[in-house]
C-alpha cells in the first residue's frame, strides 16, 4: 500500500476493520504511528473528497502522525499543499487533514465536519472531547472514528475497548502488546523489562489495562479532573522541583484555595545549565505573579532558591523533603482529587507520571515514588503547588513546617 512500507498482522487488522469506531490498544514501540499515517493516506487517497482530523493530547504529538503521513504521501509521488502554522494542515485536491491537539475542551476543534477521525494516545485525551466535540463530527458525514493508545488504566478508553470485544461491529477493538511488532528487538525488550517494575511493562508494553497495585492517584480522579470546569480566580501559587541530568526540572502553577483550584500550567525542562534552568522557571514565574512559590532545597536547592529570589522571584521559599512531609505532599494532592477539588490540564507527562506514581512497601515505611524508571519531578511541583494554596476559610498560604501563617 505504502511504497518501502509493509504491515505486520496486528496493523493489517486495524486496517482491514470497516467498523464506525475502532479502538486500538497497542504497546510502545508497536508500530502506531505509522498505522495511524497509512489510514490517513488511505482514506486521502480514496478519490472522494475527504476531511480527516488527527488529534492528540498536545499539538506535537499530532505533528508526529501528521508528519509521517506527509512522508507516506511523498513516497506515493503525491504532493499536496502544506501550512503547518498555527497548526498543522494539509490540502490535497478538495481533501483536507488536520493536525489538532485535544487540550482545553477541545474548544477549537467545535463546528467541523470530518469523515475520519484518528484520535492519538486517546487514552490521554479527556473522554468529553471524544464523546461531546469530535464523535458529533461525524454525525453528517456517516465518518469513522478511530482510538489509538497505549492503556491507562481502566477509563473511558477501556470501556470502549471492552464494547469492542463483546460488539465486533458497531465498535471494533484489539489488544496487541509491543512483541507483535517483528522487527522490535528482543533484547530491547528485555532491557526495558529490567529498568521497569513489573506492573509498569505490563502496562507499557504489554498493553495490558492495569489499576491499584500500588496506584496513588487513582486513573477515575485524574480523569474526573480533567473534565471539571473551575473558575478561574484567587490566588496564584507555584511548586518547584529541581534537577539536571537524568531527572527533570518542574514548574506548576495552580489558582485558588485547597477547596478549589485548577491548574494553569505545568512545565519541565531537562539537561540545562543551573543557570538557564533558574532563568526558564523565573521567566514563567513573572509572567504569573505568584504569592507563593514553594522549592524543594534538598541537595543542591540552596542556591538555586538564592539565584530564583534575585531573578525577580522574591516569593520564593525553601522546603527541605523528609519522608513524613512528602507523605503529607503527596496525600494532600491524592485528596484534593479524589474529591474533585482540583483541575488539572491535560498535560500527557504529567498523566503519564500521575499513573506511574506508586506507593510501595518497605523495612522503613512507605516508599512514595515514580515506578520503575518513570520519572515523577510534575507530581512534585504538582504537589508543592497543591500545599502552598490558602485555606478557603482563612485565605492563609500554606507553608513548611507549620499548618498556616
Amino acid at each position: 500500500m505504502i511504497s518501502g512500507w509493509r504491515p505486520h498482522a496486528g496493523q493489517q487488522a486495524f486496517l482491514a476493520s470497516n467498523a464506525p469506531v475502532r479502538v486500538l490498544a497497542c504497546g510502545r514501540r508497536w508500530g502506531k504511528t505509522e498505522v495511524i499515517a497509512a489510514e490517513i493516506v488511505r482514506t486521502l487517497l480514496g478519490g472522494a473528497p475527504r476531511q480527516v482530523l488527527l488529534v492528540a493530547p498536545s499539538q506535537e504529538q499530532a505533528s508526529l502522525g501528521f508528519e509521517r503521513a506527509l512522508e507516506f504521501l511523498h513516497r506515493a509521488g503525491v504532493r499536496p499543499t502544506v501550512r503547518r502554522t498555527p497548526a498543522p494542515t494539509l490540502t490535497l485536491g478538495q481533501s483536507r487533514l488536520w493536525a489538532r491537539s485535544g487540550a482545553r475542551g477541545g474548544t477549537l476543534l467545535r463546528g467541523r465536519k470530518a469523515h475520519l477521525i484518528i484520535v492519538d494516545e486517546a487514552a490521554y485525551v479527556p473522554e468529553v472531547v471524544v464523546t461531546e466535540v469530535l464523535m458529533p463530527m461525524l454525525a453528517d458525514t456517516g465518518g469513522r472514528i478511530a482510538l489509538v493508545s497505549t492503556p491507562r488504566g481502566k477509563n473511558y478508553f477501556y470501556r470502549l475497548y471492552q464494547q469492542g470485544q463483546e460488539d465486533g461491529i458497531r465498535v471494533w477493538s484489539l489488544r496487541s502488546p509491543s512483541w507483535h511488532n517483528p522487527l522490535l528487538s528482543p533484547t530491547m525488550l528485555r532491557m526495558q523489562a529490567s529498568l521497569m517494575t513489573q506492573r509498569q511493562f505490563q502496562v507499557e508494553y504489554g498493553a495490558q489495562f492495569l489499576d491499584e497495585a500500588g496506584q496513588v492517584f487513582r486513573t477515575e480522579w485524574v480523569d474526573r479532573a480533567l473534565l471539571l470546569n473551575l473558575p478561574s480566580d484567587g490566588l496564584v501559587v507555584a511548586g518547584v522541583d529541581w534537577a539536571r541530568y537524568r531527572d527533570f526540572t518542574a514548574l506548576a502553577l495552580v489558582q485558588g484555595t485547597r477547596n478549589q483550584a485548577k491548574l494553569l500550567l505545568i512545565r519541565r525542562w531537562q539537561q540545562l545549565s543551573w543557570k538557564e534552568q533558574v532563568e526558564a522557571v523565573a521567566q514563567q514565574l513573572r509572567e504569573h505573579n505568584p504569592v507563593r512559590v514553594l522549592c524543594d532545597r534538598t541537595g543542591i536547592g540552596d542556591p538555586l532558591l538564592e539565584a530564583l529570589q534575585q531573578s525577580g522571584v522574591p516569593c520564593a521559599e525553601g522546603i527541605a523533603f523528609t519522608p513524613a512531609l512528602k507523605q503529607n505532599l503527596i496525600e494532600n494532592l491524592a485528596l484534593m482529587l479524589e474529591q474533585g477539588r482540583l483541575q488539572l490540564l491535560p498535560d500527557p507527562a504529567l498523566l503519564n507520571e500521575l499513573y506511574h506514581f506508586e506507593a510501595t512497601p518497605t523495612e522503613r515505611g512507605t516508599r512514595l515514588q515514580g515506578a520503575g524508571n518513570t520519572h515523577d519531578d510534575l507530581v512534585i511541583a504538582l504537589a508543592l503547588a497543591a500545599w502552598a494554596l490558602p485555606h478557603a476559610s482563612t485565605g492563609s498560604i500554606l507553608t513548611s513546617g507549620r499548618k498556616s501563617l
